[in-house]
């Protein structure tokens, strides 16, 4: 099934109506089709739901099940997704969880391996060290999630890989590295397990365990809210988990329903560590942020993680999970507003909604619960999340007999199935939290919303209309100014037309306002303000074949100091429409097939002082005399090019080069003279040249302070 599935089928197959040959290509065309996963799930809100939603209302006015269009067979197939998950938590065994278990002998075993053994030879995308990448199951704003293979053992795991275009950005890479560091070192039921990890081929690698089962964002998209029950057995666990991560001095900073999985055994594991930050006590946290960043989601964000990252301790992310609890109660949003810097300066400012308005029967212990997690002042909440695990224990076993008459009140929708499986979970035991946040009765020091902080605040919060989830990093970017050029209605509208095309083709932007602060957009339009701004940086991280026309937006686009288009396909003229673009320091193009003529049009980029064109095999010696044009030079990654020495000449015109990576050319002892002269190199990466050990042997001695030799 070569072109992509009509609509009709489409419906066919989301009511279950297609046999189940037809079926089954369906689903491994949907598995593999982007454009009709997204064609599937808005074929899903506007026919499952509603279809649904007209048979409960039948329900409710006859007795008479017959009145339903769809058996119980069918419903289970539409409500799935919490614990079968026909699509996507079960793409590789034909055995459900329980038939699996009670089954468990050669037979079987053969079965699987033989389904093993055809995915790793007919769907494999990519292969990491042992592990075969089977299946995209998630970007963000550092890696990129896949389903894998251990080529050996058989077994499925979840692969996260380090974004190319961000392995040049150091403390991208750390971050990672302490995601790796930190997920390793975490052992906890409601934690997800870290099995391997590595780099191979210059790619950052982390292994995590395969989990069956969706995150709470996919789940409250069909439930639209749960049960008391559901949402209590959520709660606890989760809480449970990161009083480990906080006795571990980690703070999330990011908690929402999509950072939350619950697996078909009705286990909550806490996903997504790379946003985690050493506590604020922690003095090696400073070297991986500062006090200018601002992380973690608009709607879940406590009042205080707007100020800094670096003061906020555990009680922000209680602030998070009880933003999260009401969703899940409630299927709302605590506080929602039209735009980001409204709903950020809501939770600051406006008083809290009551899960009583949407729940009239909600019982007031869990209302005195909610309330507490989400208080303003950090010193007025409950202190630590070892205290919500205790409420939570205590109220589900006061309300022990009202909560099973919830689950017998249950109809047939699949609620019924999850409050069963919630209550049937093995809770892990209490994790006590240790004495710093061991008691509720903090002395404040100082309140929290004094003049300065409130400030501050609406400094900060003005950042976020870029989106409502964002990761906004000022030490990359200059210091604000006070008075930026006023831009014409022309180049305004330049600016607009550019910036929708780099959306509609899923970039990230960062753009400067008249006032001097910079945001970022980042897939969708719905981001960009309405007043006049300048692109700045622009990063395409997704491949697709770019020529001259599809770049000629950017040739107006004066204000551009970054453009990255790595692992795109760049045509010979496609970077034509750039040469005018003299404030361009940033430019990243490597494993783009980028021929020798393609590259020449950078030779008017005066100001380029990072360029990365590696894994590009089609440029030669002679291609890259263009480099000779580029005298303010600092950053050049020329990795597995096939150039020899002269391909290299322009380094001899360079003397401000302090990083340069010449790995797997054929650059040889002849330009170690040249490479001596570099005395502002921090860093060669030399690895599989035709430099000598003798050679190498010289760079290290010229450089007395420092080696900046790497042979990695």
């Amino acid at each position: 099934m070569e072109k992509c599935i009509s609509e009709s089928l489409l419906v066919q197959y989301l009511v279950n109506e297609l046999d189940e040959e037809v079926g089954d290509l369906v689903r491994d065309h949907l598995n593999q089709c982007s454009l009709c996963q997204t064609k599937a799930e808005t074929l899903s809100d506007d026919i499952e739901l509603k279809e649904w939603h007209e048979c409960h209302q039948r329900q409710q006015g006859k007795d008479d099940l017959q009145t339903y269009p769809f058996s119980e067979d069918r419903l289970d197939r539409l409500f799935n997704s919490t614990v079968s998950s026909i699509q996507q938590s079960k793409p590789f065994s034909p055995q459900s969880p329980a038939s699996h278990n009670q089954k468990n002998n050669s037979s079987i075993n053969q079965s699987n391996s033989a389904s093993f053994n055809r995915k790793l030879h007919q769907d494999t995308l990519r292969v990491i060290g042992s592990y075969h990448l089977i299946k995209k199951i998630g970007q963000g704003g550092m890696g990129v999630v896949y389903q894998a293979i251990h080529a050996h053992l058989k077994k499925q795991v979840v692969l996260k890989l380090l974004l190319n275009n961000d392995w040049e950005n150091s403390n991208q890479s750390l971050r990672f590295y302490r995601e790796m560091e930190l997920v390793g070192q975490l052992d906890h039921p409601n934690i997800v397990k870290a099995t391997d990890a590595g780099e191979t081929d210059d790619t950052c690698f982390l292994v995590m365990e395969y989990l069956e089962g969706h995150d709470l964002k996919k789940i409250l998209k069909t439930e639209r809210s749960l049960s008391i029950t559901a949402a209590c057995s959520i709660l606890r666990q989760a809480a449970n988990g990161f009083q480990y991560i906080h006795n571990n001095n980690l703070i999330h900073r990011d908690i929402k329903p999509s950072n939350l999985f619950l697996t078909t055994e009705g286990k909550i594991k806490i996903l997504d560590l790379g946003l985690a930050g050493l506590s604020h006590s922690e003095t090696s946290f400073s070297d991986l942020t500062d006090s200018n960043c601002i992380m973690g989601s608009a709607y879940y964000m406590a009042p205080e993680q707007a100020m800094s990252v670096k003061t906020i301790d555990q009680r922000s992310d209680i602030y998070s999970l009880g933003c999260t609890f009401y969703q899940l109660l409630t299927g709302r949003l605590p506080f929602k507003r039209n735009t980001p810097v409204e709903t950020i300066i809501a939770h600051r400012e406006d008083i809290a909604p009551r899960l009583s308005d949407y729940l009239s029967d909600v019982p007031e212990t869990l209302e005195e619960l909610f309330q507490s997690m989400i208080q303003k002042d950090p010193n007025d909440r409950i202190q630590t999340m070892a205290e919500v695990v205790k409420k939570v224990d205590d109220f589900m076993e006061q309300e022990q007999d009202s909560l099973l008459h919830e689950a017998s009140d249950t109809s047939l929708t699949h609620s019924q199935e999850l409050i069963r499986l919630c209550q049937n979970t093995d809770l892990s035991p209490p994790v006590e939290a240790l004495s710093q946040y061991s008691s509720t009765l903090f002395q404040p020091t100082h309140r929290f919303w004094n003049k300065k902080n409130i400030l501050l605040l609406i400094m900060g919060i003005a950042l976020l209309n870029a989106g409502l989830f964002y990761f906004i990093r000022f030490d990359q970017i200059p210091p604000p100014v006070s008075n930026i050029p006023k831009i014409s209605p022309e180049e305004a509208q330049n600016q607009r037309a550019a910036a929708l095309w780099a959306l509609e083709h899923e970039c990230e932007l960062t753009l400067l306002l008249a006032n001097g602060v910079k945001v970022q957009v980042n897939n969708t339009s719905e981001g960009l303000p309405k007043d006049d701004f300048q692109i700045i940086t622009l990063k395409l991280y997704h491949n697709q074949p770019l020529d001259e026309n599809a770049l000629s937006l950017l040739k107006n686009i004066k204000s551009l100091n970054e453009l990255r288009l790595d692992d795109c396909v760049l045509g010979d003229n496609a970077l034509a429409p750039i040469k005018g673009l003299t404030s361009l320091t940033v430019l990243d193009i490597h494993h783009t097939k980028l021929t020798d003529k393609g590259l020449s049009h950078i030779s008017e980029l005066k100001n380029l002082k990072t360029l990365s064109i590696k894994l590009n095999p089609d440029l030669t010696d002679t291609g890259l005399q263009v480099l000779n044009q580029l005298p303010r030079l600092e950053d050049v990654d020329l990795a597995r090019l096939n150039i020899t020495d002269k391909g290299i000449t322009f380094i001899q015109n360079n003397s401000n080069l302090t990083k340069l990576n010449i790995s797997e050319t054929n650059v040889s002892d002849a330009s170690v003279p040249y490479l001596i002269a570099l005395e502002e190199l921090e860093s060669l990466r030399i690895k599989k040249t035709a430099i000598s050990e003798k050679g190498i042997e010289q760079i290290r001695n010229a450089f007395k302070d420092h080696d900046p030799v790497r042979l990695d």
